[in-house]
């Protein structure tokens, strides 16, 4: 993946690398990634999640587009979601 460009992008990717880290020891071969439990009602973040960060994920085939603004990730591809993620840092 390339390396984000917008600081914006960046501002909110810790956020998700906590989000995921933190889904990972749930039970269940999917993990939920959902924009407003990361975002809450910022639009701004929302945006910049899905626009720069989970598309790429979806075009690499690590993550799923579910509905909107969910995406899943099967529990197998969360280390290389991770790595992936470490990596735009």
């Amino acid at each position: 993946m390339e390396k984000l460009k917008t600081r914006k992008a960046r501002q909110y990717l810790p956020a998700l690398l906590w989000h995921i880290q933190r889904l990972r020891s749930n039970r269940g071969a999917v993990i939920s990634i959902k924009t407003r439990d990361i975002c809450g009602r910022d639009k701004r973040c929302a945006h910049a999640l899905r626009r720069i960060i989970m598309l790429s994920l979806v075009e690499k085939g690590l993550a799923k587009r579910h509905k909107q603004g969910v995406y899943l990730i099967e529990r197998k591809d969360v280390e290389r979601v991770l790595a992936a993620l470490r990596e735009l840092i």
